[in-house]
């Protein structure tokens, strides 16, 4: 994707490094008082579990 709009696994990858993502699982939640829902980000690593929760702007994109 382009360096603009980049993809919400390409940011997850930025952030925790290439070899984390292996173990990363994302899926969409739908919540009644939410229009577009939000994305569940799930990563298994060695020491803990993590869970990142993240909304889509109304421009599209995923800010940090």
């Amino acid at each position: 994707m382009s360096q603009d709009n980049p993809s919400l696994r390409e940011l997850i990858t930025k952030w925790l490094g290439p070899s984390d993502t292996p173990h990363l699982r994302i899926t969409r939640r739908r919540h009644p008082g939410l229009e577009h829902g939000c994305v569940l980000a799930e990563l298994r690593t060695s020491t803990r579990p993590l869970a990142l929760i993240f909304f889509r702007h109304q421009s599209g994109c995923w800010r940090r």
